[in-house]
């Protein structure tokens, strides 16, 4: 008789076992990168029906420059489908829930997204995004947020533009790049997040461009260390900054800070940092004849959510500016004070005033 060599029940087990551990390993990565695929496509298809769009607006010469973004999403219209547009007071109605995540994990009203520096867009010689932004939703159910640029060139009618290109597949070209915006690819479903189902288009970013926003309204970006100007630098744009007078040091921080804000006025004043110490301390301070605040309790990693270094850092004030010391305030895990600065020290940063 022939023995028969067959698997028993045990390993058949076992191997199944084996099989369902890998899948379960497997399977959930390769989904994530099918869905990261399909989000993709979902995402240049948008921007190149867009762009399609404005591309045959400035074939026809009518790229701009309009006054307004409800001038130019007037145009638009007619070149591509649009099922329904709302003015800056009714974007709510063009997008399909309330909130948007950002990237930092913030929830980001979408009725706040009124004007380009929403988008985080500078305005320049070449610039303005400051039109109210119209909301839309195409034919094929994708709803928009728009910011267009009113300073933004006419193009050659007769130029034919290069296109960008994903996977070999045509995304956008420069037709489009008069307007900022923010899109969604799957209504309202989740996550809601942006760089996932939210998508921005020719946009710097969305929310506030402040690292440090204040509860008086006025905001700040993030702490930096000022690139010094020389004596003669300082004297030679001392009047377009606003700054009284130059230090005879040749390493001026305080001065490069200055013009790294673009003038005194858009750096912090004391009350500004006075606030900025309010946010990061708790207790009930009392101030010393030498101008220390004491008494305080500092929670650790406040400093960190606005922005600012830990434990121990410096900032400068816009006020002073005289040939000696400006105004600073240093922060400690323990107190807080105002100081004269000297204007050469490179350990002291800054901070400019935002949109």
């Amino acid at each position: 008789m022939k023995k028969r060599n067959a698997f028993t029940l045990a390993e058949v087990l076992i191997t199944l076992g084996v099989i369902g551990i890998v899948a379960a390993i497997t399977l959930p990565v390769l989904n994530q990168a099918v869905n990261k695929k399909v989000r993709a496509e979902q995402i240049r298809t948008v921007k190149y029906k867009f762009t399609k769009a404005t591309e045959k607006m400035a074939s026809l010469g009518l790229i701009g420059p309009y006054d307004s973004t409800a001038a130019f999403v007037a145009e638009l219209q007619k070149h591509l489908k649009v099922a329904k547009v709302c003015p800056s007071s009714k974007l709510r109605e063009c997008w399909p829930y309330d909130t948007i995540t950002l990237v930092d994990g913030k929830e980001y009203e979408v009725e706040k997204i009124q004007t380009g520096k929403n988008f985080q867009m500078k305005n320049s010689d070449s610039a303005d995004y400051s039109s109210p932004n119209v909301g839309i939703i195409t034919a094929d159910g994708t709803p928009m947020i728009l910011s267009y640029n009113t300073k933004c060139e006419a193009l050659d009618p007769v130029k034919t533009y290069g296109w960008s290109t994903e996977d070999n597949k045509p995304v956008s070209n420069a037709t489009s790049n008069c307007v900022a915006a923010v899109f969604e690819i799957n209504g309202s479903k989740k996550p809601n997040k942006q760089n996932e189902d939210v998508a921005l288009f020719n946009a710097n970013g969305l929310g506030s461009s402040c690292a440090i926003e204040l509860d008086s309204g006025r905001c700040f970006g993030a702490p930096f260390s000022p690139t010094p100007l020389t004596k003669a630098e300082c004297e030679a744009q001392k009047g377009d900054l606003g700054i009284k007078g130059c230090y005879y040091y040749e390493q001026d921080y305080w001065a490069g800070a200055v013009k790294q804000c673009g003038g005194v006025g858009n750096m912090p004043t004391q009350s500004d940092l006075t606030k900025i110490a309010q946010a990061i301390y708790k207790g009930n301070p009392s101030i010393s004849s030498s101008g220390y605040t004491r008494n305080l309790t500092y929670e650790s990693g406040t400093a960190t959510s606005l922005g600012l270094p830990e434990p121990s850092f410096y900032l400068f004030a816009g006020e002073g500016g005289s040939e000696g010391g400006v105004y600073a305030r240093g922060f400690t895990p323990t107190y807080t004070y105002y100081y004269s600065g000297t204007r050469y020290s490179s350990n002291i940063q800054a901070i400019c005033l935002g949109d």
